[in-house]
């Protein structure tokens, strides 16, 4: 096993002594401590003092949180009490650099158990967001390595715990770990009763014969029936053969439930922006999106959710639930929980300021001031309880990648015909503005054309000529030119911009400008398109059109994409002007 890991980068930590009792316990990988070596650590301590440092991280309330020396922790608690002075390096680092920094630590300094590995490489890939070649990398692992140590993660509990305490070695928990889970604790327990252990060769032999039952599969099973793998045909031509309703080409009945898993996930595609089939030991890389209960993001953001280009589905390649499509999952699991926290904040201040409101009136039975808090506490006056309360942020989502695209397209077009209009006083402005950050942006090529067409007679002679000119003969040209042209073109030069301008900029100035959208777009087929059918459904909530459809609307939504995107836009008698959905706007 490969034993390097790249940890995330994070600045020199600083060395100090830090109290045991402040020192929270952080997410150790490593779930077994040896009592022989926790007690020798224990007298090494107590005899010498700890010479090595824990790895610690400050969090936000003040406290300190462990990320590697879980043993020497316990070791030194046990010596010195709570109130001990512990040698510690305290980082600034996230989570990912604490979940790569404990795997380290516990990689190097004694081996981890196939079990802690299997569930640290499961959080690496969490953190990876699912991309393996970069969860493998980070952990110094190669990518074999790390698919075999995550399928570890579809064992049952107590294949693990086999595992875990040396009842079973690797290679049999490796095999029964692709079995169902109600197969792996009775190949388990069939397996602990032998008088010898089987080897993994045996135990293969034993599963492939066990697995393989076509009532199981989730393909199509029509050729199945005459073909010589199908032990229902054996039966009929051998005396001996394996019990009815088994394949025994394990390679066929593999390709043909790969394919069933693509067709499935193909399936899905229309209507979700990112539909993944997960393998197992990914079940740590997606979850549910919810709007309400504890793990809600609240209804406006969860719509917003449904058109971020991390919004999607997934096909289960787990043996225990094979085949088995998951809706409505958000696969980028730190913006969901920055979400969810969010909410909780805010129910949090919601019901601050509802006591605060009550306050006075609790505080006339109990002999508190109105107003006062106690110590250590918030305000109990409603106006401050109301100023601590602060706006909920707009819902917001980022789109897929053609909506990116189209969208960037649409606003660098609105900006062009924008600008032009502006007052010549605020034209200037954003002129200026880009002559002095950005001068490089300017598109001289675009702007000559843009003359050409709006500047008449004069537009074509400054088109033909200037840009074959020098300087001076170019400012000659220009002093010939009618006054009402010259303004015109000079209008149109800031308006005339690169690519190499980022969408940023073009977005701000946008918004800077108090640019009208609604003027220069409205919704349309080519948008719509687009869009998969949950990300038409959400536009339609958001802005109003599922009402209108009325009745009409779910038979639309079952439909076809081009059907639903049809209903949507064919509302008769219906102003489609002036509604911009919100992954439209600047």
């Amino acid at each position: 096993m490969e034993n390097t890991i790249e940890v995330p980068a994070a600045p020199e930590g600083e060395l100090m002594k830090v109290k045991w009792a402040d020192i929270v316990l952080g997410d150790n990988p490593r779930k077994h401590f040896d009592p022989d070596r926790q007690r020798s650590l224990e007298a090494s301590i107590r005899a010498q003092g700890l010479h090595t440092p824990v790895l610690l991280r400050k969090l936000a309330d003040g406290r300190y949180e462990l990320v590697a020396g879980g043993r020497r922790h316990r070791a030194f608690g046990a010596v010195y009490g709570p109130e001990g002075l512990m040698p510690a390096l305290v980082r600034k680092g996230d989570q990912a650099f604490a979940n790569a920094a404990a795997l380290t630590e516990n990689i190097e300094r004694e081996p981890m158990t196939p079990v802690e590995e299997a569930e640290g490489a499961a959080k690496t890939l969490a953190d990876c967001k699912g991309d393996r070649p970069e969860a493998a990398k980070r952990m110094g692992w190669s990518l074999p390595t790390l698919e075999k140590r995550l399928a570890l993660m579809n064992a049952s509990e107590k294949v693990r715990d086999a595992l875990q305490h040396k009842v079973l070695n690797l290679g049999h928990a490796e095999l029964l770990a692709a079995c169902r889970k109600e197969t792996q604790d009775s190949a388990l327990d069939h397996l602990l009763k032998q008088e010898k252990m089987w080897t993994v060769v045996e135990l293969r032999s034993y599963l492939e014969s066990a697995s393989l039952l076509l009532d199981k599969a989730i393909f199509d099973k029509s050729d199945c029936g005459p073909c010589h793998h199908n032990s229902s045909r054996q039966s009929a031509l051998f005396g001996v053969a394996i019990s009815d309703g088994r394949c025994t080409n394990k390679q066929c009945y593999d390709k043909k439930t790969d394919e069933q898993l693509q067709a499935t996930a193909d399936s899905l595609k229309e209507e979700f922006q990112v539909v993944r089939i997960v393998r197992p030991g990914e079940n740590l890389t997606v979850i549910p999106l919810h709007a309400d209960g504890l793990k809600g993001v609240g209804a406006e953001q969860a719509l917003a959710c449904r058109t971020c280009e991390h919004f999607g589905a997934a096909v289960s390649a787990a043996p225990d639930k094979l085949g088995k499509v998951f809706k409505n999952l958000c696969m980028n699991v730190p913006c969901n929980s920055q979400h969810v926290d969010a909410r909780k904040k805010e129910r949090e201040a919601a019901e601050a300021e509802k006591a605060a409101a009550s306050g006075p009136a609790k505080a006339q039975g109990t002999g508190t001031k109105a107003g006062i808090s106690k110590p250590g506490g918030a305000p109990a006056s409603k106006a401050s309880a109301a100023a601590s309360t602060k706006k909920q942020a707009e819902a917001s989502a980022e789109p897929s990648r053609a909506v990116q695209d189209y969208r960037e397209k649409i606003w660098r077009t609105v900006f062009r015909k924008a600008v032009p209009k502006l007052p010549t006083s605020q034209n200037r402005q954003v002129l200026l503005a880009i002559c002095i950050t950005q001068p490089s942006s300017l598109d001289s090529h675009s702007l000559l054309d843009a003359i050409k067409e709006a500047a008449g007679e004069d537009g074509m002679t400054i088109a033909g000529s200037a840009k074959l000119m020098k300087l001076p003969e170019a400012y000659k040209l220009f002093t010939e030119i009618e006054p009402g042209h010259l303004r015109i073109a000079v209008d149109l030069i800031a308006a005339h911009v690169s690519t190499s301008m980022s969408v940023d900029n073009i977005r701000g100035l946008l918004k800077a400008i108090e640019t009208d959208l609604t003027q220069y777009w409205k919704l349309n087929g080519e948008f719509l398109t687009l869009l998969t059918k949950n990300e038409v459904d959400a536009v339609a909530i958001e802005l109003g059109l599922k009402e209108k459809l009325g009745d009409g609307y779910v038979k639309a939504r079952n439909g076809s994409k081009k059907e639903f995107v049809d209903a949507v836009l064919g509302i008769k008698d219906f102003e489609y002007r002036g509604l911009v959905p919100k992954m439209m706007r600047f």
